[in-house]
């Protein structure tokens, strides 16, 4: 990739009115993978080896992550989360989308033609009650949430098994639709095929992609969420009331202005940018008043080096069929240390009646501190970018604000994946500058030509940009893209956390600030690259020439030498180094660290290769 420093405004086409900023869901889900369904298969096998099960049958999915508990489930096709609805019932829900366990778009999918896609099976249910009149299976559903718009024919059904039939027969659907609160549905069981021992039932939803004509917009879509699923006897018609108080929602970063910063710029703050307050959300479930008996909060330095905090909040009375969100005051501090990086868990925990659940009554968060900014939280609900005619060599920015002078090293993207890749076109990586009416200067500081979008197969990994020169900055700036086709690019996109105020487009030749509440994933990444040394002299006593190099350069110390690349992997090493001429040929352009340990002592400077 080639840096250059743009001297002319950007050329920007006329745009048509369908050109605007847009919203897309990925056709794969980085949650799942292949080595995830495979770890999960290991740790549930003691739980997949039980046979019939007896009633109650019971799953408010807060007790695993990702995949469905295999006590209760016979597959593990849907996505047990807590990022892709607002105002659950209980912290979990089961997500039916169109892609499969492994996470990617199940095989056959069709554009406009509707396809089976998620189940979630139960396991074999004793249901040799043929007398009792007083069995029902009840859930909670909602279409949508963060996800894609199920459509009228993509529908959500139920379905029983019949045992001695050895047949399933459908008994309840619900047709696609817009975004609702969650529905509750409870169904008598009474027919005499269905109450038998190896009685199941099973969701399942249809799925469609949409049109082929947009094949940039195409991905995951036709989103279902499901909790509470209860069947037992001795139930009627109008049990329809969960005794339980649940958190409702996950917690939030402790950080004021980011979910993450650099840990070295956050040490060097004298006022440490904190919320004041720590945001809780549970909900009473129940039809009668419920006291919260304790609300705890504690903050574990998960190096071990400090004692963990503890804040014990007070009790709570709690009206009935009640989301109550607390702002706790804040009293929790990170304690420092001479790292480069520090992980902190906040957790809450509510104590509830003992009738209670309790795997619903703790959230976690953990509070990482690396080498860049972040607004997001790592969870990627969606893809976003700009779409339509006139959108080619259109902008998006985004705002940052570093603690403190030091060197942009590169930038962290998460792009999510359209269906057959058809976002993958080429774009200019920008940095900006801060103009008078706070909005991007329409002239970028910095363009990185000929970049294209990075999948990565781990757990919502980003894909690192780095540049071949780095940049000093001490003030506000800018970073993000100019695409170079009308495609969409589909940069991941977190509902959970809004930092549009920060987020900008140009489509026009004029900036305008996002409408789209939400987070776009780009992490601008600081500072020097991590090599752990000790007794570190000054970088003037190494003499490095050429520098920037090319294919050789000449050191003039002795001793023992190491070449680091940005990523902290050592590329070269001389353990009997005699100073003169180093080999740098194979090595691509960017920047490294030497490093040469002489006389007990350590001594490093920056290389940058240019060629």
């Amino acid at each position: 990739m080639r840096i250059i420093l743009i001297i002319t405004i950007l050329a920007v086409q006329i745009t048509s009115a369908f050109s605007q900023e847009f919203i897309s869901f990925s056709n794969s889900n980085p949650e799942l993978s292949k080595e995830k369904l495979s770890e999960f298969i290991k740790l549930q096998e003691k739980n997949r080896s039980l046979d019939t099960l007896e009633l109650p049958f019971w799953d408010d999915f807060s007790s695993t992550q990702i995949y469905p508990n295999q006590s209760n489930w016979a597959d593990m096709n849907v996505y047990i989360n807590s990022n892709l609805c607002q105002k659950m019932p209980s912290i979990g829900i089961a997500t039916f989308d169109a892609v499969d366990a492994t996470g990617v778009i199940y095989e056959g999918a069709n554009y406009e033609t509707s396809f089976i896609a998620d189940k979630l099976t139960s396991k074999p249910i004793n249901l040799n009650y043929a007398d009792d009149n007083s069995i029902y299976l009840s859930f909670f559903y909602k279409p949508k949430g963060y996800g894609n718009q199920p459509e009228h024919n993509d529908s959500l059904i139920l379905e029983f098994y019949a045992p001695t039939e050895e047949q399933w027969h459908e008994v309840w659907f619900a047709n696609g639709s817009g975004d609702k609160d969650f529905a509750f549905e409870i169904i008598h069981i009474t027919d005499e095929t269905y109450l038998q021992k190896g009685f199941k039932f099973r969701f399942k939803n249809y799925a469609s992609l949409g049109t082929s004509t947009y094949p940039s917009l195409a991905g995951n879509c036709d989103f279902w969420h499901l909790d509470y699923v209860y069947l037992n006897r001795n139930r009627n018609l109008n049990d329809s009331v969960h005794r339980d108080i649940a958190f409702s929602k996950p917690l939030e970063s402790l950080l004021s202005n980011y979910a993450s910063m650099p840990w070295s710029h956050y040490k060097s703050m004298i006022n440490k940018p904190l919320n004041s307050n720590i945001a809780v959300s549970y909900a009473n479930n129940d039809r009668l008043m419920r006291l919260v008996d304790s609300l705890n909060l504690y903050l574990e330095d998960l190096s071990g080096n400090s004692p963990v905090q503890k804040l014990q909040a007070g009790a709570y009375n709690v009206p009935p069929f009640n989301e109550t969100l607390l702002a706790v005051s804040n009293p929790f501090t990170f304690a420092e240390n001479n790292e480069d990086f520090a992980d902190f868990k906040l957790s809450a925990n509510i104590v509830t009646a003992s009738y209670d659940s309790i795997v619903n009554n703790t959230v976690e968060y953990i509070q990482e501190f690396r080498d860049y900014y972040a607004y997001d939280d790592g969870s990627a609900e969606a893809g976003y970018g700009l779409y339509g005619t006139g959108t080619k060599y259109g902008s998006v920015a985004y705002k940052f604000t570093p603690e403190k002078s030091d060197l942009l090293t590169g930038v962290k993207i998460y792009f999510t994946q359209t269906y057959e890749n058809a976002s993958m076109q080429y774009f200019w990586l920008n940095i900006w500058s801060e103009g008078e009416d706070l909005m991007p200067e329409l002239e970028p500081i910095m363009i990185v030509e000929g970049v294209r979008p990075e999948y990565e197969n781990e757990l919502n990994k980003f894909h690192l940009y780095t540049f071949d020169e780095p940049i000093t900055l001490d003030e506000t700036f800018f970073i993000g893209w100019t695409q170079t086709t009308d495609d969409m690019l589909n940069v991941g996109f977190d509902f959970n956390t809004d930092a549009s105020s920060n987020l900008f487009y140009n489509i026009s030749g004029e900036w305008q600030q996002s409408s789209i509440e939400g987070a776009v994933m780009i992490r601008p990444v600081f500072g020097d690259f991590y090599v752990s040394t000790e007794n570190v002299e000054a970088e003037n006593d190494i003499n490095i020439y050429p520098n920037p190099a090319t294919n050789n350069v000449n050191i003039n110390k002795k001793g023992q030498l190491y070449i680091y690349d940005i990523q902290s992997r050592l590329i070269y090493s001389n353990n009997n180094f005699e100073g003169g001429n180093v080999n740098l040929s194979s090595y691509k352009s960017g920047l490294y660290l030497v490093k040469i340990i002489s006389d007990n002592k350590v001594y490093t400077k920056k290389l940058i290769i240019n060629k």
